[in-house]
């Protein structure tokens, strides 16, 4: 068993990280896009190559995280280096006019290859740091105490994708047009202090967190080793419904900020604060109701049912904007955030659950523990779904301005755009066991464990 100190070490670490991945997913193509003028398909165009460049270090250090052994342990290493990495790259994609003169517009192509560099530069030191992390789970707890250290890690997850949603939403006031397009002070001293909380935040966890003594690692090549989990059907369909999923979650954090400027015309800090911090709490409050949901109906059923929901409100979209124009723009704002994010937060819960489970049947089924891969080759197929995402969306607000003028048509009907997708996730689900029964799977592998028989 994991003692509380090391469960709460290892929760509390993704604060930072999540904080800064959850900003820069949604104001990077809002900034660029309209701060710095950025062409929207060359904007779509980085944004998209950062998602192949993250999938790829997925993959790739999943696979050598196995592999790796220090005096450390095998993972530890990569958290050590990914999360100064990560805070760094983080911070410098915010602050282009340290470098450019972000006010000449000629300069069009030196942004772009900016953004192109260091927004690649983040998603590299984010996969880096968080593959090897998060194959941690299965290999420092038990089944049984894996919803709890998820429920923590989540917490600390969610707070700062919630601390990030409402930054997010309120980052448009922290740009000044002069004297060239860039951060306030404001908006520096922030970025600045998330980016350092994310280095101070991983401390714990390297300084308390050790893997079990008797873990296997697998000596075959990356080829067969992909080769293994891709014989995995539970982990195969697991992969494409996370991949179908993230076109629609990716589009959302692409555009919400986006929409909440342009459609919702939340514009100030007093129509921005009350949906933001709405949203805050009920992240928190759901998070916990649907822990015991799990419990009560099992994975597989809830995720359902909020694929479905989630579907249906990213379809209202137009809706909502519509909505906007006759009641107060923060009430409509309130009630369709709170749950939007209520439905979200069943994927990002089960993010971590199901492969976690993935990984010690696997185990109890051949012995070895190759969580790194498990969890480096899904970014593959899930990134590749996130950069056809991104080229998507930046044609679509190319499109929208060419054809109209503005923004709006882009902003009005991005969410029926990616619904469907949702519903092939669910559609795949269906024939997906994400609930295995461990006590069974233990009862048929204790026989190859037990000591022989005496005569």
């Amino acid at each position: 068993m994991l003692p509380f100190y090391k469960k709460v070490s290892y929760g509390m670490g993704r604060f930072g990280s999540s904080f800064l991945l959850t900003l820069t997913g949604l104001t990077a193509f809002w900034i660029y896009g309209t701060v710095f003028e950025l062409n929207w398909f060359l904007d779509g165009i980085a944004l998209a190559t950062s998602y192949v460049v993250i999938g790829l270090t997925h993959w790739f250090i999943g696979f050598r995280s196995d592999k790796t052994e220090t005096r450390w342990g095998r993972r530890k290493p990569y958290v050590i280096i990914g999360a100064p990495g990560l805070a760094i790259t983080g911070f410098l994609i915010f602050v282009p006019n340290w470098f450019i003169d972000t006010a000449d517009l000629s300069l069009q192509y030196v942004i772009f290859g900016y953004y192109l560099l260091f927004i690649c530069a983040f998603k590299f030191f984010y996969a880096f740091l968080l593959t090897a992390f998060q194959a941690w789970m299965p290999e420092i707890t038990d089944e049984d105490e894996r919803p709890l250290v998820s429920s923590m890690q989540n917490t600390a997850n969610w707070v700062a994708n919630g601390l990030g949603v409402v930054i997010g939403f309120v980052t448009p006031l922290f740009f000044v047009a002069e004297p060239q397009p860039g951060l306030s002070s404001i908006g520096f001293m922030i970025v600045l202090v998330f980016a350092i909380i994310t280095v101070l935040f991983y401390l714990p966890s390297i300084a308390f967190i050790r893997e079990k003594p008797d873990i296997v690692m697998p000596k075959r090549s990356m080829r067969e080793e992909t080769k293994t989990v891709l014989e995995n059907p539970v982990y195969v369909k697991w992969v494409l419904i996370v991949g179908f999923l993230s076109f629609s979650f990716s589009a959302i954090t692409t555009q919400i900020v986006g929409y909440s400027q342009s459609v919702l015309l939340l514009t100030s800090m007093e129509l921005l604060l009350p949906p933001a911090i709405g949203l805050l709490i009920s992240i928190i409050i759901f998070l916990y109701l649907w822990i015991r949901m799990i419990r009560r109906i099992g994975k597989g059923r809830l995720m359902m049912y909020s694929l479905f929901f989630l579907a249906l409100l990213m379809a209202m979209t137009p809706v909502v904007g519509w909505l906007a124009g006759g009641i107060s723009n923060v009430v409509v704002a309130f009630f369709y955030f709170i749950p939007l994010a209520a439905c979200m937060a069943v994927y990002y819960l089960m993010s971590y659950i199901v492969p976690a489970d993935i990984v010690h049947v696997d185990e109890l089924q051949t012995g070895m523990s190759r969580a790194g891969m498990y969890e480096g080759f899904k970014g593959v197929p899930l990134n590749i779904f996130q950069a056809i995402t991104a080229l998507v969306l930046g044609w679509f607000m190319d499109f929208s301005v060419a054809s109209t003028g503005s923004e709006i048509f882009g902003y009005l009907w991005w969410g029926p755009l990616f619904a469907p997708f949702l519903l092939v996730a669910a559609w795949i689900l269906r024939s997906t066991n994400i609930d295995p029964n461990f006590e069974a799977l233990k009862a048929q592998a204790a026989p190859t464990t037990a000591p022989p028989a005496q005569e």
